[in-house]
């Protein structure tokens, strides 16, 4: 399954380490940027005394390497590639110490019971309002790189002519075979019809 990173130019260190070495990172989830991340609230004896704390440490463990379902979001362009003037990777995890999650989009960050791994399960969940994000998460526990195979590499309409002949030649040299295209007007998905143009 391919997913895709969002990416700008304004850390070329990051963007260079995609193709070069074949990785992306995975952050703490403190580091996120949903204030959210890694919160519940839950049913009154749910847990004893000292589980908390061990649920705290358990999430600590894990990295996370948010990933896009889709290459075309408008407004995950606008987010995260630079405004449309940066860059989409699409990669394949190679990486076999990971677990690959969708993300679970719920009303409320509620726990009635306990669950089978709960620290992941916690951190796989975000309120309804990020669902726009159609995130997948990566899971890695003890390392910040994820290893992937480097599938697309994507413009944005607002993508510098330069920059895109630089990083063309960049991940055409490391990365052979991948696809390398321009997102088209027509291509973004709006989240509704667009019948007329004007």
């Amino acid at each position: 399954m391919v997913l895709y990173k969002y990416r700008d130019f304004n850390n070329l260190e990051f963007a260079l380490d995609i193709f070069i070495n074949q990785r992306l990172f995975a952050a703490n989830f403190r580091s996120l940027n949903d204030p959210m991340e890694g919160r519940f609230v839950y049913t009154k004896g749910l847990f004893r005394p000292g589980d908390l704390m061990e649920i705290r440490g358990s999430k600590a463990r894990y990295n996370i390497l948010s990933l896009g379902q889709a290459s075309n979001n408008m407004l995950m362009w606008s987010y995260y590639s630079g405004g449309h003037a940066g860059f989409v990777v699409g990669v394949e995890i190679a990486d076999d110490n990971t677990e690959v999650e969708p993300v679970q989009y719920v009303e409320e960050l509620r726990l009635d019971e306990v669950q089978d791994n709960l620290p992941k399960y916690i951190l796989s969940r975000k309120l309804r309002l990020w669902d726009h994000e159609q995130e997948y998460r990566v899971f890695k526990q003890n390392d910040n790189f994820v290893r992937v195979k480097v599938k697309e590499l994507i413009f944005g309409l607002k993508t510098d002519s330069n920059q895109k002949e630089m990083l063309t030649k960049i991940a055409k040299q490391f990365c052979p075979g991948i696809e390398v295209r321009t997102i088209d007007r027509d291509q973004l998905d709006t989240g509704e019809d667009l019948d007329n143009e004007f």
